[in-house]
């Protein structure tokens, strides 16, 4: 009887592996939905989008009530600029030619220093042909971290 509840704890254990192996490949498909729920339709588009947005954080304080920022498109580098704003706000966004690697950088005045910050990040458009009605477009990638390190 002993062998008996060792052959079904063995055989749980490796049904239990196989599970947890099964469930990590089949949660790991929708990108920019990057939480494990499921593929959230309202976020897809039926044509192929020819504009995405970049989502950039910045700092927001009192040396800094406001933040110059550039983007360019590749890397600094390249010095190949796509759009230069001021951000007000913490959460700045704007709409760029998506399947493009950018870089950010954001500027900031510190007890009398100038500090840049400098990020990278490729937006994509990927299609998705299983999770809605019908096959859509969704945006992965497009976060910049830009802010001040404390």
């Amino acid at each position: 009887m002993n062998i008996q509840f060792r052959t079904y704890a063995n055989s749980l254990n490796k049904s239990s592996i196989i599970i947890l192996i099964l469930s990590l490949i089949f949660h790991s498909g929708c990108e920019r939905n990057e939480s494990w729920e499921s593929f959230d339709c309202s976020n897809c588009f039926q044509d192929k989008p020819e504009w995405g947005p970049l989502i950039i954080k910045v700092t927001i304080n009192n040396e800094n009530p406001s933040v110059p920022i550039v983007i360019y498109r590749g890397d600094i580098e390249s010095n190949d600029i796509e759009y230069t704003d001021r951000a007000y706000h913490s959460d700045y966004t704007v709409d760029v030619p998506p399947d493009k690697y950018y870089s950010v950088t954001a500027e900031y005045k510190t007890g009398g220093k100038t500090i840049f910050a400098v990020d990278g990040d490729k937006l994509k458009v990927k299609k998705n042909v299983k999770d809605c009605d019908q096959e859509c477009y969704y945006f992965k990638g497009g976060y910049f971290d830009v802010r001040l390190r404390e």
